[in-house]
């Protein structure tokens, strides 16, 4: 009897373990898979191009050179010179040992001696002179661990007493051959690494195994291509990548158990495939978006500038930046005379412990703005989900706007506190959208002292964008007390008592510093721009803050070209349809105090002073889900209409990838 009952025990836990294996094995054998052909795509790509090449003269080579002097350029060729201490990091080039080919001079004034160069590469080092004419030199390095590292010492000198620079090498060319035909040891980790967390993000997200082999195959296939076509180009930015992935990971369950928790508390409905949608959007957009931010080819145009406040702040100096001065200063950035206006500086104090965490500052910023980009994708999908009461439109509203041209801009453009302003007021129109239909008032202190932190957070993250914010709710304001002051009293008291209460605290931690100059400097300046734009002439041709003309047509081109013509003609249609809309309608002031904003500082900036894009970047989320609302009726009522959305998103999707693309290789690059 035990022996039979030890057998039926035995046959149970055999039953589950096969079990146990059938459910496991759909899972872990196309990953499997996945390993193997990366391992033998690897193999083929190195063994079929061994050799990298860099130009140490141009911008691209600057993400693999360290404490070199910054580029030059002569008649025979370009080149960087070394310093005392100067570094050449190549991730990944080949499987060592390597022949490393290398263009230099070793020019100097007759009256100095030659140049004797030292490289090292971990315990091996060689030392050798360098002829004064440009010339190409041979050397053979031990192998590594897959990155190889050039150090370079020389003797330094003076070129003059008017360039006290100490010079070494003057270093124009370097190529590297590896000398085995197995891919090197880190970058077969990195890409190995790549395609796990890749594989298991869409296993957290819910797609079958089928489909998430596929993705991470073209993932795969797309590494492989460039890794033989433009080496160093990829494996310059794997472990950004991978860093990317990881903090994907991170903060998908967090956003997820928020979103859900929103979706519950206002009695909204999202099915199991629509959160397979929103998630599976926004771990692509932040994928795309922080991945090319990240890139370290990258230059954004206004990163240095950040970066030296941030130090400020780490410094000590943040008074500095507190108080009127040059940041907050307006004049010709915006066509004034003269002027202050509060410039906050809460983005830097965000950034700074980012940094001391061991982030660069860099780094902190780019990825942070993109991370606060890809979150307007969740912020857009409950504004529309709310005021349309549909899922589809709300998940193409939330995918518009990862393909729409304009946000790339925004981050190529490296105005960080603008995309934090830009954030904090979708915040605020996100909770206005949520609780249009009951505002909280002053005894829901929870609720109500929430709106006002909001509130707040929009007027101090950057001045310029809450002013349109609180500029909004006052337009909004108006519509309902025209619309009968009976019906919306609570909620226009929750409007107004909430700005004055955000203010309040705003103007006593920071604006209060500013009165002064506004008064004495701002208000003077910006009443002679008005009476000179109100008498200039109509003029095309002039810069856009010469006059209004200029100005208008310079934000309709820059409306134009970052939106395209069919996403605005599906913006136009759409914008007509929210006020016909079942559900839309419903919330018609809301949609019209929001489209005032564009039409009311396109006139400020034509008039006032200039808004440098920022009234177009505020709507960005109106047209994304007017373009949804046009693209879902198509969608519903039209044969073909599937066929058209996908077409039409296909579409974006090339437009977004060559623009982006154009931000992160081209534009801003020294290119010979």
């Amino acid at each position: 009897m035990m022996k039979a009952l030890a057998r039926l025990q035995s046959g149970q836990t055999s039953n589950r373990q096969i079990l146990a294996q059938k459910r496991v094995a759909p899972m872990v054998a196309p990953l499997v898979a996945l390993y193997t052909l990366a391992l033998i795509g690897l193999t083929f790509v190195y063994w079929l191009n061994p050799v990298v090449a860099l130009n140490i003269g141009d911008t691209y080579s600057r993400p693999y050179l360290h404490r070199f002097y910054a580029n030059e350029r002569n008649e025979r060729f370009d080149f960087a010179y070394t310093t005392q201490s100067s570094t050449m990091v190549l991730p990944g080039p080949a499987a060592g040992p390597y022949l490393v080919r290398l263009q230099m001079s070793g020019w100097r004034p007759e009256t100095h001696e030659d140049a004797i160069l030292t490289l090292r590469s971990e315990d091996y080092a060689v030392t050798f002179p360098v002829r004064r004419q440009p010339a190409t030199y041979d050397l053979f390095f031990p192998a590594t661990s897959g990155d190889l590292v050039i150090a370079f010492e020389s003797n330094l000198y003076t070129p003059s007493s008017t360039d006290p620079r100490r010079l070494g090498i003057a270093l124009d060319q370097v190529e590297v051959q590896g000398q085995r035909t197995l891919p090197p040891l880190t970058t077969t980790m990195q890409i190995l690494a790549i395609i796990s967390l890749f594989w298991f993000f869409w296993r957290r997200v819910g797609l079958k195994p089928a489909m998430i082999f596929l993705l991470t195959g073209v993932v795969l296939l797309a590494a492989l291509v460039g890794l033989f076509q433009a080496r160093l180009f990829i494996t310059v930015a794997l472990g950004h990548w991978i860093a990317v992935l990881v903090l994907l990971h991170l903060v998908l369950w967090p956003l997820q158990q928020l979103m859900r928790t929103i979706v519950r508390r206002y009695n909204l409905t999202v099915s199991a495939v629509g959160w397979k949608w929103l998630w599976g959007i926004f771990g692509a957009a932040l994928l795309f978006k922080v991945g090319g931010a990240l890139y370290p080819h990258a230059i954004f145009i206004d990163e240095w500038p950040h970066m030296q406040r941030v130090q400020m702040v780490l410094d000590g100096r943040f008074l500095e930046l507190y108080r009127p001065g040059f940041t907050s200063f307006l004049g010709g950035t915006v066509g004034l005379e003269a002027g202050y206006l509060p410039y906050s500086p809460l983005w830097y104090l965000l950034i700074a412990p980012i940094h001391m965490a061991g982030i660069p500052i860099g780094d902190a910023m780019n990825g942070l703005n993109a991370l606060l980009d890809v979150s307007k994708g969740l912020m857009i999908f409950l504004i529309t989900l709310r005021t349309l009461d549909r899922e589809r439109p709300a998940l193409i509203a939330s995918g518009l706007y990862h393909l729409l041209p304009m946000p790339y801009f925004l981050m190529s453009w490296g105005n960080y506190p603008t995309q934090f302003g830009l954030w904090a007021s979708l915040v605020v129109l996100t909770f206005l959208a949520l609780n249009y239909q009951q505002m909280p008032v002053l005894r829901e202190w929870k609720r109500f002292g929430l709106w006002v932190g909001l509130l707040a957070l929009s007027i101090l993250s950057y001045t310029i964008i809450g002013v349109m914010t609180f500029t909004m709710l006052g337009i909004l304001m108006l519509f309902k007390i025209l619309q009968g002051v009976k019906g919306s009293r609570p909620f226009i008291l929750s409007l107004l008592i909430g700005m004055i209460l955000a203010e309040g605290f705003a103007f006593t931690v920071y604006h209060v510093q500013f009165v002064s100059v506004f008064l004495n400097s701002t208000l003077p300046a910006v009443v002679n721009n008005i009476i000179n734009m109100a008498g200039a002439e109509l003029r095309p041709d002039v810069e856009a803050r010469e006059s209004p003309l200029s100005n208008f047509l310079a934000n309709t081109i820059f409306l134009r070209n970052h939106t395209t013509y069919l996403l605005l003609l599906l913006t136009m249609v759409g914008l007509g349809g929210l006020y016909f809309d079942q559900s839309g309608r419903r919330y018609g002031s809301f949609w019209s105090a929001w489209l005032a904003i564009f039409v009311l500082y396109t006139l400020v900036s034509a008039y006032v002073a200039d808004m440098v894009l920022k009234h177009i970047l505020f709507v960005m989320p109106l047209i994304c889900i007017s373009a949804a609302l046009a693209l879902n009726a198509i969608w519903d009522r039209w044969r073909y209409g599937r066929l058209a959305t996908i077409v039409t998103a296909l579409f974006l999707f090339a437009v977004v990838v060559e623009r982006w693309w154009f931000y992160l290789l081209i534009k801003r690059h020294d290119v010979m």
